[in-house]
This record gives C-alpha cells, structure tokens and sequence, in this order.
C-alpha cells in the first residue's frame, strides 16, 4: 500500500512540476518576445521617435561675491525649491545594438524662488518664472534585456533659453537680472519597458549648469551681492517611444 500511495504522490507531483515548466517556458519566451522585435525593428531604420513628459523640481545654486561678507543690510539670500513641468520630443539615433544618440528638445515651466533676509529682519521672495526652449544632446548606453526590460544610463550636454527672460515680473524693478542662454550638464539613468506596440521609458536626472546665468549689478541690492546663479534641476520623465 505504501509503494502504491508513493508513486501515486510522485505521479501526482510529476504531472504539477511538467504543468509549471509548460506554463513557464512559454511565459519567458513570450516576455521575450517583445524586446526581440522592437530591437529587430529598431535594426531596420537608422533612427526612431517619441513623446517626452516630464516633471521635477529645480533651484538655483547661489555663489555670493565679497560684498556679500560685508554686508549690513542682507543677511542672508537663499534660493527654494520649484516645481517644474515639461513636454516636448524625442529624437534618437542609432549608434548601436545598445548605444543611442538623442534629443528631447522642448518646453520646461518652471517657477523658482529667491528669499532674502535683511538685517531688520524682514524678508522678501522673489518669484522668477522661467520658460526655457531646450535642446540636450545625450548618449544613452543600454543593458542587455531582463524579460521585457532594459536598464540604461543617459549623459550629455543640454543648451535651454529662457524665454521668460522677457517676462513683465521679470523686469521689476530690484530683481535679479539673467541671462536668457544656459548651458548644463545632464545625467540620469533609467528603464526600457517595451510593449507590444511602444516602449515606456521612466526616467530620473539630473542636471547641473555650467554657465552663469546671473548678470551683476552693483546698484540693485538684490543683485550686487550675487556673483552667480546657475540653474539646477532633479526630473522624472516619462518617454513613449515607437
């Protein structure tokens, strides 16, 4: 009785064991499958396009002069986080199996903040809104595929003018004068989802400017204790590419 209860249960796990495997396998190929053919379309042209959308937050790093440290009538000049959003393009090359050259050219709204403590003890914010056109250049080097799933890394170069520059509050008076041009380092990482008809790509970067953005004046109190202001910023964007 116990050798025919045993080969019962050992039939009995069998059949369990060959049902899992024949689910599983076709379960792996077909989540294969799709980055199988987006790398065998991507293979046939030399480029491809998408939708870029993103949102984050940004400020300024402020550099003070030696004015600054002698100063008796502002004690203090901090800048405070924006909250931004953007939308725009996506254009990349085909360098490689896992090398891109790309763009996301578009529109990033931003609003950042500037707060000024006086030796009084007041204080005063000033809004600066910006709209920057911008234009980045970056490689994108990209990982072998888990299942359906690329894991890549993204740096680069982005140029951004800012066409808030000619905004009315802008141009109060006592408030900090920039540049409309800028110039920032940009990079990131982030995954490759691909679906049957599209790829879905999360992304986090970072980008920090190299260009000083700020132009003295050594009149303006808000602006004759600043010796640069440079843009920074931490994204999350989402790319539908196809």
């Amino acid at each position: 009785m116990q050798t025919t209860y045993f080969w019962y249960q050992y039939h009995l796990y069998s059949r369990k064991i060959s049902l899992f495997l024949l689910f599983l396998v076709p379960t792996f190929v077909f989540s294969q499958r799709n980055v199988m053919e987006n790398d065998l379309k991507f293979a046939r042209k030399p480029y491809h396009f998408g939708i870029h959308l993103s949102s984050g937050f940004s400020d300024f790093k402020i550099k003070h002069n030696e004015l600054f440290a002698t100063s008796d009538t502002i004690l203090e000049i901090k800048s405070k986080y924006g909250v931004d959003f953007g939308i725009g393009a996506l254009i990349s090359y085909h360098l490689h199996r896992y090398v891109e050259l790309r763009t996301t050219p578009g529109f990033i709204f931003s609003n950042k903040q500037l707060n000024y403590t006086y030796a009084n003890a007041s204080t005063e914010k000033k809004e600066i809104p910006q709209i920057f056109f911008d234009f980045p250049i970056e490689f994108k080097i990209k990982s072998q595929p888990l299942k359906d799933i690329k894991i890549y890394l993204v740096a680069g170069l982005r140029y951004g003018y800012d066409i808030g520059s000619e905004f009315k509050a802008r141009k109060q008076a006592n408030m900090p004068i920039q540049s409309p041009h800028d110039l920032a380092i940009n990079y990131g990482a982030g995954l490759e989802i691909h679906f049957p008809l599209f790829i879905l790509s999360p992304e986090f970067k970072m980008s920090n400017s190299v260009l000083n953005s700020h132009k003295y004046n050594d009149v303006l109190p808000a602006s004759r204790f600043i010796k640069g202001l440079y843009n920074r910023s931490f994204t999350f964007s989402l790319n539908f590419e196809g």
